[in-house]
């Protein structure tokens, strides 16, 4: 009993102590890269508001819960049309909830938000389309070549489709990121949680060219320290381009091809290279290997999407409930393709069969 009220009043002691000034201390101590800094900070500054609005002083676990359904209600914009995505939601509850995990362990008040879950968010879907083959091919022979803008355009693109790279793994290039290592050339990029330029992507020589032939255009003066894509604008002429930039490029090459729509950005590019070389493949590993994914689960968008192309299941059940001839003639179909294999090829057959049951 007296070891309980001890821990009562140490408790009561951490809560008494709480003030906005945490909130720096906390950014302070993270160890992290500048751009996750300055996310915990627009995370961390919401929920400040939040508790100022709701004039909370002395946040507690029912606290906690009331803002997880504050952000499950809150839209962006003044329309109010756009809600919170949940990954969004995910990282400012996530944010919240390591800010109390180092007032605990700091001695400077509870862990209220302890055993608080997260939003849970879906890694079975995207929410941006992948290109189809023909269309990928459609917008290259878009892009005008003839000028620096536009060998720099071509060889942006192709990176992102050919190589799946990400618009800030473009951005943060340099000329001295492409090396030659057993007569192949790579481009060593900066990946998603990386500080170093160590993830190296291989450059197909139609790549290499386009590359290199952008390199041979560009009107500054640059060195192999200089950023391998420049801004051309008199305001900002050979500085680094910024990724928010090359997306609104990559965009304007989709829409200028003829393929505007709001599902289609510059992220579906690396979404059509991780989708084709499924497609190619069949191999999620490969693909996984190609996105640079740390978790193959985060792969298997390109699995499912492509089973809902290939399944069909909607239309045969229409066909076997509403138009039996079809539904039968597609089963006789099946059957004589089937009859009309030879031996080895149905051995082949019946093993790819195998491997998806």
């Amino acid at each position: 009993m007296e070891a309980l009220v001890t821990v009562q009043e140490s408790m009561v002691q951490m809560q008494s102590v709480f003030d906005s000034g945490l909130f720096q201390r906390f950014v302070n101590y993270i160890d992290r890269e500048p751009t996750t800094v300055k996310g915990y900070i627009t995370c961390l500054r919401r929920f400040a508001e939040w508790l100022r609005k709701n004039q909370i002083q002395q946040p507690q676990r029912a606290d906690i819960l009331a803002y997880k359904e504050y952000l499950n209600s809150e839209s962006f914009g003044r329309s109010g049309k756009d809600a919170l995505k949940p990954s969004t939601k995910q990282q400012y509850l996530r944010a919240v909830k390591q800010f109390f995990k180092w007032t605990a362990a700091e001695g400077l008040y509870p862990n209220v938000a302890d055993n608080v879950h997260s939003v849970k968010v879906r890694r079975d879907i995207h929410r941006k389309d992948a290109l189809e083959r023909e269309a990928v091919k459609e917008i290259a022979d878009n892009i005008d070549r003839r000028t620096e803008t536009g060998k720099r355009l071509y060889a942006m693109y192709l990176l992102c489709v050919s190589c799946g790279l990400r618009t800030i793994e473009i951005s943060r290039a340099n000329v001295e990121d492409i090396k030659t290592v057993g007569g192949r050339t790579y481009l060593y990029v900066q990946g998603k949680g990386h500080t170093e330029h160590d993830q190296p992507v291989l450059l197909v020589p139609e790549v290499k060219e386009a590359v290199q032939d952008y390199m041979n255009s560009r009107s500054d003066h640059f060195s192999k320290r200089s950023p391998l894509f420049v801004s051309t604008s008199n305001r900002s002429f050979g500085q680094r381009i910024a990724p928010t930039t090359i997306s609104t490029m990559l965009k304007k090459a989709l829409v200028n091809a003829g393929y505007d729509s709001d599902r289609l950005t510059a992220h579906s590019l690396r979404h059509t290279s991780g989708t084709g070389v499924y497609k190619a493949t069949g191999n999620i590993y490969l693909a996984q290997k190609h996105q640079r994914h740390s978790d193959v689960s985060t792969t298997e968008i390109y699995v499912h999407a492509e089973e809902r192309e290939t399944r069909n299941t909607e239309q045969q059940v229409f066909d076997y409930y509403f138009r039996p001839a079809a539904a039968q003639n597609t089963r006789q179909e099946t059957i004589n393709m089937i009859a009309a294999l030879n031996p080895e090829r149905l051995l082949q057959v019946c093993e790819i069969i195998k491997a998806f049951c």
